[in-house]
């Protein structure tokens, strides 16, 4: 197995499996769906937010801070290739009033969105909605990084304001 994760994940608290999940019997879960408040009224979701990685537990903080738990759903997709397409779409079917959305942190042409957004959109189709997928993230570079740390950290607070607006 290849993990490619930040090293900022390594002692993170929030990071963490139970070893009950890696016993005899288990399996890699490709997708981990909302198991919050979230999840028992979906109904009431106004949003669900997809993503991968390290942007999740940013998300879920913010989630926490703004109260937002019961109407953001937040998903997080651990296997992109193969595309998860069954799961993705029970996850979208689960919440029939909500607007789904992609959060990554990587810039638009640099994270898996060119690679999720027609096979999310495909789901969708399968799925018979007419819902589109909204991407939350930074814009298209030509750089990986800003290289100024306020910009940064400026472009990781419009990445969340997005998020929960």
């Amino acid at each position: 197995m290849i993990v490619m994760t930040p090293k900022s994940l390594l002692r993170h608290p929030d990071a963490k499996s139970s070893f009950d999940e890696m016993t005899e019997n288990t399996t890699f879960q490709r997708v981990l769906p909302e198991c919050g408040p979230a999840s028992e009224n979906p109904e009431k979701v106004k949003k669900v937010l997809f993503c991968t990685g390290k942007v999740y537990y940013d998300l879920f903080k913010e989630r926490t801070l703004k109260e937002r738990n019961n109407d953001i759903a937040i998903t997080r997709v651990e296997q992109i290739s193969p595309f998860p397409l069954d799961l993705i779409k029970a996850e979208m079917h689960k919440y029939p009033n909500a607007k789904i959305c992609w959060v990554q942190e990587e810039h638009k042409n640099m994270g898996a969105w060119s690679y999720v957004k027609p096979r999310f959109e495909t789901a969708m189709k399968m799925d018979g909605t007419d819902r589109t997928i909204r991407y939350i993230g930074r814009h298209a570079s030509a750089s990986t990084a800003t290289g100024n740390k306020f910009a940064h950290l400026m472009e990781n607070s419009n990445i969340l304001k997005s998020a929960f607006e």
